[in-house]
Formats: C-alpha cells, sequence, structure tokens
C-alpha cells in the first residue's frame, strides 16, 4: 500500500472525528499535525460536521456589577425547550459583550462588537467549536460574510450606496467595488448564504405609498450584485432561508403566511408554495432557519417576543427554547458547523482572557 494511499485513509478516518479530539491529536506527530491544519483536510472535515446551534446567553448576578454572558452548543436533539434544563450541557464564557453577529458560514462567525476599536466597535472572526477568534482590521460596520470558493478565502461585505468595499480575509486587502444597481430603500433580512452568494429579502418604494419586496444577491466570487424578484413582491418578506437544498422566501399577511421555494436557482418562474398557514407564527423573527430532517424552523425572534421558537410548520407546533436559569434570558442563536477553521490564526479564547486581564488597557492586534 502506497504512503498516499495511507494519507489518504488517515484524512477520511480523522475527518469523522470532532474538533476536540483533533486538536488533541495535532501533538502526535508533525505529519498527522500538517494534515490536520490543511486546507483541504478542514474544507473535507467542515462537509461532514454536524450543525452546530450556538446559544448565547445573559446571567444576571444581583451580586457582580455587570452580567455575565455564556454560551452553550447544542446538536438540533439538544435543544432545551420549555420545562426542560440543560442537563448535561457545559457552559462556555462568552469572549463577547454587546455585539451583532454579521453572518455565519463554514463554522466561523463574523462578530461586530460595540463599544471598543477607534470608531466605536471592532470586528472579529470567531470559531466556537475550537474557541478562537482573530481581529479583523477593517471598517467596523459591515452587511455580509461568506467564503469564496474560487481563491479559498473569506470575504468580508460593506454595502453602500456612495460605494461598496471588499475585504479578504487572508490577504488582508480592501478594496472598492462597484456597488447594487437596483434602487432599494433598505434589506430586512439577515444573510442567507446559498449557491456561493449572500441573499438579502430588500424593500423599494414604487411610489411613496406602495412598496415592494425582492431578493439582493452578491456573488462571492465574481463580487457582482443581482436581483431575483419574489412571487408576491408586494407582501411583506423579511426572511429568506434555505429549506431541503432550495432557495426559500416567507412573505406574510397579519393573519396568513406563505413558504416559498425556489425549484430552480435563479429561475423565477419556479417558485412553488410548500406551505401556506392561516396564522402568523413568523410575526417578529428576524430569522429563520431550519435546523432538523423534520423541517422544523428556528424563529429568532427579539423585536416582538423575545424569545426562540421552534416551529414545525406541518402540525404547526411551536415550542419556546428555555432560558438557562430563572435569572437568564437567551440574547442570540447562531447555526454553525464544527470546524477546524482558524485553527492557525488568532488567539484562543483563554489567552485573550488572560491577556486582557493582564493588560486591561491594551487592545490585542493580530
Amino acid at each position: 500500500m502506497s504512503s498516499d494511499l495511507c494519507g489518504d485513509l488517515i484524512a477520511d478516518i480523522f475527518s469523522r472525528l470532532p474538533t476536540k479530539s483533533l486538536v488533541r491529536f495535532r501533538s502526535v506527530s508533525k505529519s498527522l499535525c500538517a494534515c490536520i491544519g490543511s486546507h483541504d483536510f478542514i474544507q473535507l472535515h467542515s462537509l461532514r460536521s454536524p450543525i452546530t446551534v450556538v446559544v448565547t446567553h445573559r446571567i444576571r448576578d444581583k451580586g457582580e456589577a455587570q452580567d455575565n454572558h455564556i454560551y452553550t452548543l447544542h446538536s438540533d436533539g439538544q435543544l432545551a425547550y420549555k420545562y426542560h434544563p440543560y442537563m448535561g450541557i457545559p457552559t462556555i464564557e462568552y469572549p463577547f459583550k454587546k455585539c451583532k453577529i454579521v453572518g455565519s458560514c463554514n463554522g466561523i462567525l463574523c462578530v461586530c462588537e460595540y463599544g471598543t476599536g477607534e470608531h466605536g466597535a471592532r470586528l472579529y472572526l470567531w470559531n466556537p467549536s475550537i474557541r478562537r477568534k482573530v481581529t479583523v482590521p477593517f471598517i467596523s460596520w459591515v452587511d455580509g460574510f461568506g467564503f469564496d470558493p474560487i481563491i479559498g478565502d473569506y470575504k468580508i461585505l460593506r454595502i453602500s450606496k456612495a460605494g461598496s468595499s471588499v475585504y479578504t480575509v487572508k490577504t488582508r486587502t480592501c478594496r472598492g467595488i462597484a456597488s447594487p444597481i437596483a434602487p432599494f430603500s433598505s434589506w430586512k433580512s439577515y444573510q442567507c448564504i446559498f449557491n456561493g452568494a449572500l441573499h438579502w429579502t430588500v424593500k423599494r418604494y414604487l411610489t411613496r405609498d406602495i412598496r415592494h419586496y425582492y431578493i439582493m444577491t452578491f456573488d462571492l466570487s465574481s463580487e457582482v450584485f443581482s436581483t431575483i424578484e419574489l412571487p408576491e413582491p408586494s407582501w411583506k418578506t423579511r426572511l429568506v432561508t434555505v429549506i431541503k437544498g432550495s432557495l426559500a422566501v416567507i412573505s406574510t399577511k397579519p393573519d396568513y403566511s406563505i413558504i416559498w421555494v425556489m425549484r430552480e436557482y435563479s429561475n423565477t418562474a419556479s417558485w412553488s408554495v410548500v406551505s401556506e398557514l392561516n396564522s402568523n407564527p413568523f410575526k417578529g423573527a428576524q430569522r429563520v432557519v431550519p435546523i432538523t430532517p423534520n423541517d422544523e424552523l428556528l424563529c429568532i425572534s427579539f423585536k416582538y417576543y423575545k424569545e426562540i421558537l421552534v416551529y414545525n410548520p406541518k402540525t404547526q407546533v411551536r415550542m419556546r427554547l428555555a432560558d438557562f436559569s430563572d435569572s437568564s434570558r437567551i440574547l442570540d442563536v447562531n447555526l454553525c458547523v464544527e470546524s477546524l477553521g482558524l485553527l492557525d490564526m488568532g488567539l484562543h479564547e483563554g489567552a485573550n482572557y488572560l491577556e486582557n486581564k493582564r493588560r486591561t488597557s491594551e487592545v490585542l492586534h493580530i
């Protein structure tokens, strides 16, 4: 048996292991360390890894001057619903305070933390699976994050009518690009990555009183904006997601909802209805993502109800995610795959925490 075949078998076996084991196995030998840290292995491992739900909690402690922030990692079968405690789920100190998650891709989250940095905010890439984060020297307020498969690098996008820009992570370069041509007043959804592009639902006014919605896209390789028309452009459409491998949107009226799926990407004639509901269970939701093979949808809602619901359109059953304790509430929920991304970049959260304790007046740079 050739050494190449042995190497392929080892990579195939190890790519099915959890990240915690792989990080530990890097110390076994130089060859294994190089294998686990290679780009091809990290990509293969991400493709085979299960979806992880990252739940961020804020805990109020009357004896402390500031609230504590923690996060918990869950598989879809480990989600803690109302009246079910977080039994056997470890807690980890959350490395950010007030922040916004820009997007999630390949197990890496792009995080904008407010109240820090030269412009009042700082941008990070964070891998919760291996507790690794990287400071990004880019303008703090950004609108999109994703992976360019052509060059094998992550890109961070800022959209402006005056001039948009893209930051490439490995090369640490920022350049201006053409802004969207189609007119829009605001985009109404959290980003959705599908078919190598970012997607948002966008609102535009045809007249002062008439508004329509459409999907704005950004191809992460060509760096070109485009549009996709919606099946019911006059309906309120704030949610874009992926259902069973197809692009999907949720259109709503006060007491009615429709879940549409685009059977053939970019073909507007292929929009079809997969679910019609005589209710609006998505009111106030900022994100809706599929989390189980049973078509259950995770509805992330803070504006109206300040709660996280798991909703099944077929059974119309809604279940509320439980708070960690009586003195806590859920701040955010994000989905990512278990990944080795950022393995050789940035700082481990533990090292960052100790350094901040020792030198609180300094800012860590990568």
